[in-house]
């Protein structure tokens, strides 16, 4: 194997990668960024610009409060545990 397969297997491994993470914000939908306070096209630009680093970073600092807001959300005032 020589080292063009090396780096066409690379490549198109990133841009699957990239692909992947852009339908999963796609597909959370608009709504669900607004009621988490994130944008999606901030992530979007930010997977286009850093590659599969971005999805990583959206994956494990987004991704999870984009899914539940809730579990995120400021406790009210006064309310204790």
């Amino acid at each position: 194997m020589g080292i063009g397969t090396v780096l066409v297997v690379a490549c198109a491994s990133a841009a699957l990668i990239m692909a992947a993470g852009i339908i999963d914000i796609l597909r959370l939908g608009r709504e669900r960024f607004g009621a988490a306070g994130k944008r999606r096209w901030h992530w979007i630009l930010l997977i286009v610009y850093s590659g599969p680093l971005g999805v990583l970073l959206y994956a494990a600092a987004v991704r999870p409060q984009v899914r539940w807001p809730h579990r995120y959300a400021d406790p009210e005032p006064g309310a204790e545990d």
